[in-house]
Parts: structure tokens; C-alpha cells; sequence
């Protein structure tokens, strides 16, 4: 038991120190762990998204698409536009509890017909969900750039949300 002793000593050192090493999470987006937060983890299905010009109110598509929220601040995106146009889209979500709105930034690769690249598209979507938790809805603003990361255009939407996992 004696020879056991320095051992747990030099154990609980050695991870007292790392700990106090570790980036404090909190300190650069406090409002992830805030529990309401989390409320917006899971998987969610978006059956009619609508995106518009944002000047003439005109419809430019629609489609359906699925976002996966992370704990912690990270998604995933997809839709249902053709797969050899779009990849996936990657991004980060915040919280701020004194609006009960979701902010989420993300971005994706858009593809031509014959496969080469056609540029980028950058993605601001604001969100609110129901007092259940169950259903989201969210406003969004996209500006779509060249393979030169030149903006070509911007376009604005909406969409309802429903809770799917």
C-alpha cells in the first residue's frame, strides 16, 4: 500500500496540471453551455425551404434540407439539391439568451453540371424554437462566391424546422 501511494500522488499532479492547461470553453462563447442552449441539439428537417431575392421578394428555389447541432457550437447541413452541385455545409451556432435566437454561420462548395468547381456559398441563419423545443423558425441570408471568392450574389430565405431525432 505504501509503494502504491506516491504513485496515486504523482497521478492526481500530473492531471490537476493538465486540467489547468485546458482551454476554458466558456471563456470564448460563454452562452454554449448555458443549457437552454442546447435545446437546439439534434437532427432537424426542413421540408420547405424557401429562398428568395432579397430585394424583389422573388422565388429563386426550393428545397428540403437536414442540419445536424452539435453540443458544443458546431452543425452539418445538407439538402436535397442534386449531390454533384452542392457538398456539405459545415458551421458553428451560438445562443444568446436574452433573444431566444439561435445564430448559425456555415459554409459550403458548390459544383458545375461537368463536376468542376463554381465557388462557395456563406450562410447567416437566425432561428427560434417553440416553447416545446419540437419545431424552429429561421430566417437566412446567403451570398454565393466564384472559385475567386469574388461575391457575385446574395439571397435571402426561410424555413420551419421540425425536430427529427
Amino acid at each position: 500500500m505504501k509503494t502504491l501511494r506516491p504513485l496515486v500522488i504523482a497521478i492526481l499532479m500530473l492531471t490537476a496540471g493538465t486540467a489547468a492547461t485546458l482551454p476554458d470553453a466558456t471563456a470564448a462563447s460563454p452562452n454554449l453551455l448555458y443549457p437552454p442552449a442546447n435545446r437546439i441539439v439534434g437532427t432537424w428537417e426542413y421540408f420547405d425551404v424557401h429562398v428568395f431575392n432579397c430585394a424583389s421578394g422573388q422565388t429563386v428555389t426550393r428545397f428540403r434540407a437536414s442540419s445536424v447541432y452539435h453540443v458544443g457550437g458546431t452543425m452539418v447541413d445538407t439538402n436535397t439539391t442534386p449531390p454533384g452541385t452542392r457538398g456539405p455545409a459545415f458551421g458553428i451556432w451560438d445562443y444568446n439568451p436574452r433573444t431566444r435566437e439561435y445564430t448559425t454561420h456555415m459554409r459550403l462548395y458548390r459544383y458545375n453540371p461537368d463536376g468542376s468547381f463554381a465557388g462557395a456559398n456563406e450562410v447567416v441563419r437566425t432561428a427560434t424554437l417553440s416553447r416545446d423545443g419540437n419545431s424552429m423558425s429561421e430566417t437566412f441570408r446567403g451570398k454565393f462566391f466564384n472559385p475567386a471568392e469574388q461575391l457575385l450574389f446574395e439571397s435571402c430565405g426561410s424555413s420551419e424546422g421540425v425536430r427529427s431525432l
